[in-house]
């Protein structure tokens, strides 16, 4: 190898040492490739955070949003959230209050919502449990897990599994950014990496939803407070 090249490759090392001595270890921001960041922050649920999904029907758009707000929290005992899905011209009728008390350790996931349910229920969704959420970070497995109830067709009961580590985009606090997350049974949930926050960012139901009467979601845009 000429000498040219070697000062070269050198001189590449160095600059290299340089970027990774400034980069501040406890950054809670990453670039991804395409310019987004990527939010390695935890912000805790609260009150006032907001999520606006989009309904989906066989992953395609059912033309209307779902939203979400967290009205009082103490997490992980329970949080109570109002929810509405806005009308075909996009006005919101009034909403529907659920508290949700199986945050800590809930291995129901129980991703349907009618206006006649019942106004507390132990089923997690929008989010799974704090304790499924650390055995998929520790062992890429959870065991135990229930979709939903047995009357739903095609529905998840065992163990939900890791299948890949993705990057979600969403708007957060109105900007694009990726959130860090796991996308587990066959494509099924795609599960923000955020132990104080374990955020079901998307569903895609497995059976036909005009049987089962079970339909998917995306995040499109969340509101919240913290380090961002």
């Amino acid at each position: 190898m000429k000498k040219p090249v070697l000062w070269a490759l050198a001189f590449s090392l160095a600059i290299a040492l340089v970027v990774c001595l400034v980069t501040p270890l406890g950054s809670h921001i990453a670039i991804a490739s395409d310019g987004y960041d990527v939010i390695t922050a935890e912000p805790a649920l609260h009150v006032g955070m907001h999520v606006v999904f989009e309904r989906t029907l066989a992953r395609a758009s059912m033309g209307n949003k779902w939203h979400v707000t967290v009205q009082s929290v103490s997490y992980p005992k329970w949080v109570e959230i109002s929810w509405v899905w806005s009308r075909s011209d996009g006005s919101l009728p009034a909403s529907t209050i659920r508290r949700i008390t199986g945050l800590d350790r809930g291995r129901t996931f129980g991703p349907v919502f009618g206006l006649n349910d019942p106004p507390e229920t132990d089923s997690t969704a929008p989010w799974v449990s704090r304790e499924v959420l650390r055995e998929l970070r520790t062992g890429k497995v959870a065991y135990s897990f229930k979709m939903g109830s047995v009357s739903l067709a095609g529905v998840l009961a065992g163990d939900l599994k890791v299948e890949e580590e993705v990057l979600f985009p969403v708007d957060l606090n109105g900007r694009r950014v990726f959130l860090p997350a796991y996308k587990c049974a066959k494509g099924q949930l795609v599960i923000w990496n955020n132990m104080q926050n374990p955020l079901v960012l998307e569903y895609r139901p497995i059976g036909v939803p005009l049987i089962t009467g079970v339909f998917g979601w995306k995040a499109e845009t969340i509101s919240i407070r913290g380090e961002v």
